[in-house]
């Protein structure tokens, strides 16, 4: 077989499975494609899209696993979440988990929640946004995000965070507090040298009048 043929049949082979791609985005809604998973997304979503297929795209180029802290150390994004059926409620809990121990419900450590609202209660897909500040939340930790409905896990998303630890800044602030104390104490120990050589000189000055009187 000629290597132009060979060329041209593994040329049609990446178009067939770019077309099943596509066809599967097509033949499937978004919230079938995504559903049970929280995406974090690094900016919050255009409100209309001119195709599923360029919703699909936006999602999965600007879904991110790992959040940086802000200059105010505060690690904010943007959350979409798809679920399996129609939500059902006018409300939901974003919940929150450190992972380290694992993931499943006996071993997951609650951290934090908040409640989110949304004004269709059949609605499969929620958008939100999230900032999560310290010391509830800290750098260099993995954390699970949880949709939950009266108890029930209805989409989950996975995500690091990366910064300064808490552990790190606690130090920085013991480290500036010794120098404060450091350069408090250097002042006062300057200003009684100061007073000390203040009162020295006044003593000689009274000395030396007095031994002018003798004379």
């Amino acid at each position: 077989m000629r290597k132009s043929a060979v060329g041209r049949i593994a040329i049609l082979i990446a178009m067939l499975f770019f077309l099943v791609g596509v066809s599967e985005v097509l033949a499937r809604k978004v919230e079938d494609i995504f559903a049970g998973k929280v995406l974090l997304l690094k900016k919050r979503p255009p409100s209309y899209f001119k195709s599923k297929g360029r919703f699909v795209s936006y999602l999965r180029s600007n879904s991110v696993r790992t959040v940086y802290a802000d200059k105010e150390n505060v690690w904010k994004f943007e959350t979409m979440s798809f679920f399996r059926r129609p939500l059902g409620d006018y409300e939901v809990e974003m919940v929150f988990y450190d992972i380290k121990s694992g993931k499943s419900a006996s071993r997951r450590r609650f951290v934090d929640s908040y409640t989110q609202y949304t004004q269709d209660r059949n609605t499969r897909i929620l958008s939100g946004k999230a900032n999560l500040t310290r010391p509830s939340f800290d750098a260099n930790k993995s954390y699970m995000i949880v949709v939950q409905s009266h108890g029930k896990d209805l989409a989950k998303g996975f995500f690091k965070t990366k910064g300064v630890t808490q552990a790190a800044l606690d130090q920085q602030k013991r480290v500036d507090h010794q120098m404060k104390e450091m350069e408090k104490s250097m002042a006062d120990l300057q200003k009684k040298v100061k007073e000390q050589e203040e009162e020295t000189k006044k003593n000689a000055e009274k000395d030396k009048a007095a031994s002018d009187d003798l004379f």
